[in-house]
């Protein structure tokens, strides 16, 4: 182990300062911290201003500060740079589909399937743009060919299930949201997914077991604790479901004020209640898809 650390020390000394520098945002982008990788992005690329796949990548980041122009902005120059590389083209699509011009996304990532048909992300996020359009039969199609492509991942499952969940295909969904988990390896979105379908299926304990899981996996995510809290409120568990949505207040979500109004509202607490309820006028919508 020492020698393979003396190993990797030396490997990592002999980057040259581009490389790190490179690495470094790399890193940043994989830890979802968006806007150092923007940073870092924009250093490397003030030194290598050609590189398509960092403007990407770039874009990428800016995509989950939603700054929209400035992504798709990246995803148009590295289309210029390379106009055969398709991870630019799947950039602009997903870009289109926040925007919801869902045509214009699908010609996107169409283009980009026809240049990389073996590029899983030109499938993945096209059944992710037709979901959100409520084109769920198309959505399924995109995923299973996704699948068919060799993508054996949790988020293609989980896609695929909520996409099957919206069609009445419960016992399908079903499969798809299990697949998901088992291949989750420490996600915690396949949780929540199969957590609320259970949910929805009036499989009140087993919701509960799966969210908490979820909850383990993410305690700081707001989404967890809601869905959970609402499980425990509709079990009449009021203390429990207040204790575990009032973290989630920073989120500021819609959701979340009104879910713990009636909360406080069920257990005869008016002043929790009223301030609750206060909170809507200046509350934000929850994302929408991770």
């Amino acid at each position: 182990l020492a020698a393979l650390c003396c190993a990797t020390g030396l490997l990592l000394s002999a980057q040259n300062p581009q490389d790190r520098l490179l690495a470094e945002a790399n890193a940043a982008y994989r830890s979802l911290h968006a806007a150092e990788a923007v940073s870092l992005y924009r250093q490397y690329l003030g030194l290598y201003p050609d590189r398509a796949d960092v403007r990407v990548y770039l874009g990428g980041a800016l995509l989950n500060l939603d700054q929209f122009q400035a992504a798709l902005d990246e995803a148009n120059r590295a289309i210029a740079l390379d106009a055969r590389y398709a991870k630019g083209y799947i950039l602009a699509g997903r870009v289109c589909a926040v925007r919801e011009q869902w045509d214009l996304a699908q010609r996107f990532f169409e283009t980009a399937q026809r240049l990389d048909p073996r590029d899983l992300d030109a499938w993945y996020f096209s059944g992710r743009a037709f979901y959100d359009a409520n084109r769920f039969e198309r959505a399924i199609a995109a995923f299973d060919q996704a699948l068919r492509e060799g993508a054996e991942q949790s988020r293609v499952y989980e896609n695929l299930g909520l996409a099957q969940d919206a069609l009445g295909e419960f016992v399908a969904s079903e499969k798809s949201f299990r697949r998901a988990v088992d291949l989750a390896r420490g996600a915690w979105r396949p949780y929540l997914a199969y957590g609320a379908f259970l949910f929805r299926q009036g499989r009140t304990a087993e919701s509960l077991r799966v969210l908490r899981q979820a909850l383990a996996l993410a305690p700081d995510a707001a989404g967890v604790r809601f869905e959970l809290a609402r499980v425990l409120y509709h079990e009449n568990s009021l203390a429990e479901a207040a204790r575990v949505l009032e973290p989630a207040l920073p989120s500021n979500e819609c959701r979340v004020h009104n879910l713990l109004a009636r909360i406080y509202s069920a257990r005869g607490e008016t002043g929790p209640a009223e301030a609750a309820i206060r909170a809507i006028a200046n509350c934000k919508r929850a994302p929408e898809h991770p």
